[in-house]
């Protein structure tokens, strides 16, 4: 799979919007990088979570300015049924990130790449479309509600990822352990990982 190059057609002419995918191609050329060059690295994993998390941030983004300007519900709801797919097959592709081939990781390219041509092209030129309507969109300062809003669901995707790998983490430990033969560092290991999934459950609490 090749690089993902910008093109100016992208460009949907909302300034936030153009913004925030042209960041979405930089981290899909980062993912590119890192299966062409280093696929074994562990950079991978930490490649794919921000490409992810910063997914969810973009959709909370697009889907704030909807409801903040008015979008046509039917519209809007289409719109978000479309990130919702989106966010499911991100999710089940994260299940087993820790056993991707190569192959796996440049179809998840792959797949990020035509989505993302297909959404900017059809679904959020029609967005822009409606937007630029309105004069104060065409150069979006978020305000800081539109800020608080988009920051506090983003970082809560991103501890419910983090929790969620912990939690496979720590079941995988457990089960090939036997009471009779634990050492010491392994019962200390596991403790650190229920310390660390506890605090994220209390961030999680928090938002």
């Amino acid at each position: 799979m090749s690089l993902f190059r910008w093109k100016p057609e992208y460009a949907v002419g909302i300034k936030i919007i153009d913004d925030q995918h042209q960041i979405l191609v930089g981290l899909i050329n980062k993912l590119h990088d890192a299966i062409e060059t280093h696929f074994q690295d562990t950079s991978l994993e930490s490649i794919l979570e921000e490409l992810f998390d910063y997914t969810r941030y973009h959709f909370t983004t697009e889907e704030t300015l909807m409801e903040k300007y008015g979008y046509e519900p039917n519209k809007l709801s289409k719109h978000k049924k479309q990130h919702q797919l989106f966010i499911a097959e991100l999710n089940s592709s994260q299940t087993d990130i820790d056993n991707l081939t190569r192959e796996d990781a440049a179809l998840i390219q792959e797949f990020l790449v035509n989505w993302l041509k297909n959404h900017i092209l059809k679904i959020d030129t029609q967005l822009a479309e409606f937007l630029l309507n309105h004069e104060t969109v065409h150069d979006h300062q978020p305000d800081s509600e539109f800020k608080n809003t988009a920051t506090t669901l983003a970082n809560r995707h991103k501890i419910e990822s983090q929790a969620k790998r912990r939690v496979q983490e720590l079941s995988s430990r457990i089960k090939p352990l036997k009471a009779s033969n634990v050492t010491d560092q392994e019962l200390q290991d596991l403790n650190l990982l229920v310390e660390e999934l506890a605090d994220l459950l209390d961030k999680l609490d928090s938002q």
